[in-house]
């Protein structure tokens, strides 16, 4: 018997936001993945910057796993935009189960999505050390 899902699961699913991905590459863009293919879980994120700007102002995922997956990631790239890459290192595993009531067996899907989330930001940071500190900041009212 497979996993019951929440309705938020289940819309993250028939309309996944913000799915694809940039060229590698591509300017103001940092990329994270996690899991691996072999294990059957896999979560890539980038988010992206405006030169000289310090929020992120899209965020794109690829995933390949199960339905939790799927959602973990569409919903970590709708809470990226708006976000400082600060805040994009703090998201939780936990919240993000939390905020899709996902199952207990299912929780590690999102922990991969927010770890791959840290791991976007990090490479952005590293990419552009100019813009790392107004970028990595908390702002007030996030």
């Amino acid at each position: 018997m497979g996993a019951t899902y929440s309705e938020a699961v289940r819309a993250r699913c028939r309309e996944p936001r913000r799915a694809g991905s940039w060229p590698d590459g591509a300017p103001g863009v940092g990329t994270g993945d996690r899991g691996s293919l072999a294990s059957g879980a896999w979560t890539q994120v980038q988010l992206h910057v405006a030169a000289g700007g310090a929020v992120i102002d899209d965020a794109r995922f690829r995933v390949f796993g199960c339905s939790a997956a799927l959602a973990s990631a569409s919903f970590v790239a709708d809470a990226l935009v708006g976000a400082t890459t600060g805040e994009a290192r703090a998201l939780s595993g936990d919240a993000i189960a939390e905020a899709l009531d996902l199952p207990d067996d299912k929780r590690a899907m999102a922990a991969l999505a927010a770890d791959a989330a840290r791991a976007a930001a990090e490479d952005w940071e590293a990419k552009h050390p100019e813009q790392r500190l107004a970028a990595s900041g908390q702002r007030p009212g996030r």
